[in-house]
């Protein structure tokens, strides 16, 4: 990708990207509920509250990263988990890792001591992706999901801060 990216936070403009991106991405390799949205306003609806960072250039959003503590509670305040996509069209061309170096730095900023995600145990790309960026695997969920009458293992991945 030669066009230069900015990566910051979600503005109103870039909910109809967004929305195709999630409209687009998911399948049962790599989500057990396949999103699905109708409107903006429904997906607007479903991320009130989120923060989410966009990878954007001047005609698009290429991508996502959406991150949360894992819980309300004040033992969780020093941990995000997150999830992350990237438009079809732009994937294999780094902004993935762009995203993921993005909040990396967010987290040191914030104080924040791990970064974690869940993963699939059919999506194998993303899980060499996340071994290649610096993720350790934490858990195995062994056939955690029952998806068109398989099971399904997902990991829980983790990076720490500090």
């Amino acid at each position: 990708m030669n066009k230069q990216l900015t990566i910051r936070v979600t503005e109103e403009h870039d909910l109809p990207g967004l929305l195709e991106i999630e409209n687009t991405i998911w399948t049962n390799q790599n989500s057990p509920v396949l999103h699905h949205y109708e409107s903006v306003d429904a997906y607007k609806e479903k991320i009130a509250g989120r923060i989410i960072f966009v990878a954007v250039d001047a005609d698009k959003v290429h991508g996502f990263i959406d991150i949360h503590h894992p819980t309300p509670l004040a033992a969780h305040k020093k941990q995000w988990m997150f999830g992350i996509g990237v438009h079809p069209d732009s994937q294999s061309s780094g902004i993935g890792r762009q995203l993921l170096d993005y909040v990396k730095e967010a987290a040191a900023k914030e104080g924040i001591h791990k970064i974690s995600l869940r993963v699939m145990g059919p999506n194998t790309k993303a899980i060499q992706f996340y071994r290649r960026n610096g993720f350790i695997q934490e858990a195995l969920f062994k056939d955690e999901f029952l998806i068109n009458g398989q099971f399904c293992d997902d990991y829980q991945f983790a990076y720490f801060v500090d």
